[in-house]
């Protein structure tokens, strides 16, 4: 069985965009909906705004193409009204784009009238040609015009579906017929004709194109999406055994070990665990129930020293030097959380493995970021003989890097260990 939120089956999917087009703005925000079909069908919303400006771009580059190709074949015949339709072609399309651009795209609430106004202008364009154009050249001038109808074509194919484009292709046919009668040229004429045939092939390949693209962008928005969701709940199942390996196991660990004295101090030492414990459950609480933190008043060092005053009560002694660091808030919240969590982490491991309580602890301005440097002078060990466990490979480096930063892990048998953390700017 699809597990729940997966999205609709492709097939089924493709049938609804051949059939609708890109679905409207969605009423309400979606990001954060578990429903993969929501979101895929928002996000495609949001970049469907934008695709309306590829057709805008082809006709303002095809009208140049088309009129250079019909003063190559006729000269200056005609050369009025197809040079006025070009021009006002040109740039009516050079201004759509660059409004679209600013606009944050074609809002659905605008389509409908937007895309009736196009093909109004393009109906109009074309019967002036039509009218106005020489009969001996007439055909080719329409040619010229017709280009804004094609354009008009691949955009209700886009934004309203295919059958939406079969329609406007079927009237296609008899308005063509008369744009040639407009002209004063019988249907029969071989040299109407011929351009008519190529006038509807055209349409014909603009609606062709128009699906294919509509295809590409929703199947492939949907599969971003897909990839997206997945990636974030791998990354939420990360931070859930982080949280675990922080705080529940470091804590348990903390409760496990033996000190002197505990049977002779035993209400003292009882009381001193469920302190523990009730601090440690009062933190899990609030990394699972309060929202992540988009910004902060305090300096990083500040944040820095609350670090090492939660890891005196494990009897650890930390120096922290920040002399030579100003703090002007140019890194990011994200970053500055991960960097803190790193340290938490560096720190514990001071306290398990190192065999000293003392630590000194150097935060620096370094390579465009923030480097702090976790030193003790304890027992070190070979990083060659022991792998790094889950604390250093994903509570210090993978943290890290997922914010574009990384950690380093210097250390020798009885010359201490040096942890250096960076992140950037």
């Amino acid at each position: 069985m699809p597990e729940a939120g997966s999205a609709a089956p492709p097939r089924a999917f493709v049938r609804t965009l051949l059939r609708s087009g890109t679905p409207a703005d969605p009423a309400e925000p979606v990001a954060d909906s578990g429903d993969l079909t929501a979101v895929g069908d928002a996000t495609l919303a949001r970049a469907s705004r934008y695709w309306v400006a590829v057709p805008l771009a082809y006709r303002a580059a095809a009208f140049v193409k088309v009129f250079i190709g019909f003063t190559a074949a006729n000269g200056v015949l005609g050369l009025g009204p197809v040079l006025g339709a070009t021009v006002f072609a040109v740039a009516a399309n050079v201004a759509a784009v660059v409004w679209v651009l600013r606009a944050g795209g074609l809002r659905a609430r605008l389509t409908g009238r937007a895309l009736g106004l196009d093909l109004s202008l393009g109906v109009v364009l074309n019967l002036v040609v039509a009218v106005t154009a020489p009969p001996a050249i007439q055909p080719f001038a329409v040619d010229v015009s017709w280009t804004w109808l094609v354009g008009s074509v691949a955009m209700w194919a886009g934004t309203s579906g295919l059958p939406a484009a079969l329609w406007l292709f079927a009237a296609a046919v008899p308005f063509r017929a008369a744009l040639t009668l407009a002209g004063g040229l019988p249907l029969s004429h071989q040299l109407a004709l011929t351009r008519s045939i190529g006038c509807m092939v055209a349409l014909a390949v603009a609606i062709v194109l128009a699906v294919a693209i509509l295809i590409l962008l929703g199947v492939g928005t949907r599969f971003a999406v897909d990839i997206g969701l997945r990636r974030g709940r791998e990354a939420e199942r990360r931070r859930t055994r982080r949280i675990m390996h922080d705080s529940v196991l470091q804590t348990l660990e903390a409760l496990a070990i033996s000190a002197p004295g505990d049977d002779a101090q035993a209400a003292t030492r009882l009381s001193e665990l469920r302190s523990v414990a009730k601090a440690e459950a009062a933190e899990l609480r609030r990394r699972i129930t309060e929202p992540v933190p988009t910004g902060s008043t305090r300096g990083f060092a500040v944040e820095l020293a609350d670090v090492a005053t939660e890891l005196a009560r494990d009897g650890l002694r930390t120096q922290l030097v920040a002399a030579d660091f100003a703090d002007d808030h140019k890194v990011s919240q994200d970053r500055r959380t991960a960097l803190c969590e790193a340290v938490r982490e560096a720190l514990r491991n001071t306290v398990k493995h190192s065999g000293t309580k003392q630590v000194v602890l150097r935060v620096e301005e370094r390579d465009g970021g923030i480097a702090v440097v976790a030193r003790d002078q304890g027992l070190g060990f070979d990083v060659r003989d022991r792998p790094p466990g889950f604390g250093i490979s994903q509570s210090i480096m993978a943290r890290l890097a997922e914010v574009g930063g990384h950690g380093t892990v210097d250390s020798q048998p009885g010359r201490g260990t040096r942890v250096t953390m960076w992140v950037p700017g």
